[in-house]
């Protein structure tokens, strides 16, 4: 064989692979949002789980079917996370009175970085009061498809994920998707 024909046939194997692998990259993902994982580019039913607060209770979302919750995972660890805390608990102490908006505080409670202990403490030094519920195994994350901290999830009274975002959020941008949130009731 001539080097021309042997060059054509060896780009036209790369091509072939580059296709087989998107086309299962596809299917593989296409998989994974069908088993219930939340994909961030659509509107769809919150995910349900359970996992212990502060006092070792068992909390899940459905708990609180009927109302908004903003659901927002986050460690102490987090400078972002710290950055935005004041505006959650405060936020979370003027909804809480009325039960207009639930406020589920996800702390990523990896065993390592990140305890209950690390946790605990960073919110009474800091005040906070919270509804704060630990991921020690990362069920929640997984389902919610958390990949970087903080991450919120602002879910309606019907229990559809109406928006998400990553990073920090100002207190502005909180209270506009919380109104958002009183809105669609």
């Amino acid at each position: 064989m001539n080097k021309k024909l042997k060059l054509v046939i060896i780009i036209g194997l790369v091509i072939l692979l580059f296709g087989v692998a998107y086309f299962a990259y596809d299917q593989l993902k296409a998989q994974v949002n069908n088993e219930g994982l939340v994909d961030k580019n659509i509107s769809q039913l919150a995910p349900d789980f359970t996992l212990k607060n502060l006092t070792g209770e068992d909390v899940s979302l459905s708990d609180y079917a009927g109302k908004p919750v903003v659901l927002n995972f986050w460690a102490s660890w987090c400078p972002p996370c710290k950055e935005e805390m004041p505006n959650f608990n405060e936020l979370s102490n003027q909804y809480g009175k009325t039960g207009d908006v639930i406020f589920l505080m996800v702390n990523i409670t990896d065993g390592g970085r990140e305890t209950i202990e690390t946790a605990t403490a960073y919110l009474s030094d800091n005040k906070y009061d919270m509804n704060v519920i630990f991921d020690i195994e990362g069920k929640a994350s997984t389902l919610y498809n958390v990949s970087s901290i903080p991450s919120t999830f602002f879910i309606d009274s019907q229990g559809y994920i109406n928006n998400s975002t990553i990073g920090s959020l100002t207190m502005n941008q909180l209270e506009m998707e919380v109104k958002k949130l009183t809105t669609l009731n």
